[in-house]
């Protein structure tokens, strides 16, 4: 069983590279960007869904037109980096070679982030956080949001997620989403309207999501990072 939380506010993990040390001229050189949204990288030629399919399986529903265009316009490269659970250097490093860009050239550009940009950083609690330590599925605080089916049709989930956020109406109420991934463009926005949230894969493919209010002084609590073979790709780039 998996499990990631996300605090709220300063608490959280960087929502789009704030990590990272970059100028906007750096993100200048590159043909696709860390805040690029996937609508504008697939703008650039139809190849670009296989290099997205390729990161990561979630990403095979962008073949469909409806979540084309409920995703497209969401979800930053940043953001599907996340969801690929890769490092952000991974993402755009895959995408750029596939907009057209030199290997060569790429890998200098990506020698100007900071090394935390070519690792992956989760947070991984062994229980949930206390907001929500003794809740239980049942519990009349929780509203049990179930978007599976839509998924299975291909269906964009927002409104029926959105619908069960709005019932919430106490401070302890929680909305539960059960979805087949973890949907980290959802996290990020529900955390800017104040919700934290904590997630765990029961089953492969098969997540549930906790949104609640936080206490002042909850965190999370972030693993070691994980480095990335394209750190010493990019490192070793202009020693020749």
């Amino acid at each position: 069983m998996k499990s990631f939380s996300y605090g709220s506010g300063n608490d959280s993990l960087p929502i789009s590279g704030g990590i990272l040390d970059r100028s906007k001229e750096m993100e200048e050189m590159m043909k696709v960007s860390e805040n690029m949204k996937i609508k504008e990288v697939l703008a650039l030629g139809e190849h670009m869904l296989d290099a997205f399919m390729w990161l990561a399986p979630e990403f095979e529903r962008l073949q469909y037109p409806k979540l084309r265009r409920a995703m497209g316009g969401r979800v930053t490269v940043a953001q599907a980096a996340r969801v690929a659970r890769i490092p952000l250097t991974e993402a755009l490093y895959v995408l750029n070679l596939a907009a057209g860009s030199d290997a060569n050239d790429l890998a200098e550009t990506l020698r100007l982030y900071g090394r935390q940009a070519f690792e992956y950083q989760e947070t991984n609690p062994p229980t949930k956080p206390r907001e929500i330590s003794d809740l239980k599925d049942a519990d009349p605080r929780v509203t049990f949001v179930d978007v599976i089916e839509e998924a299975d049709k291909r269906l964009d989930p927002m409104p029926k997620i959105a619908k069960g956020l709005v019932s919430l109406k106490e401070q302890t109420d929680v909305l539960l989403v059960r979805h087949p991934f973890d949907p980290v463009p959802l996290r990020d926005m529900f955390a800017r309207r104040g919700y934290a949230s904590w997630a765990e894969e029961r089953r492969a493919s098969d997540w549930f999501i906790y949104f609640y209010r936080p206490a002042l002084s909850a965190a999370a609590i972030a693993c070691p990072a994980i480095t990335h073979n394209v750190y010493a790709m990019s490192a070793g780039a202009g020693k020749h």
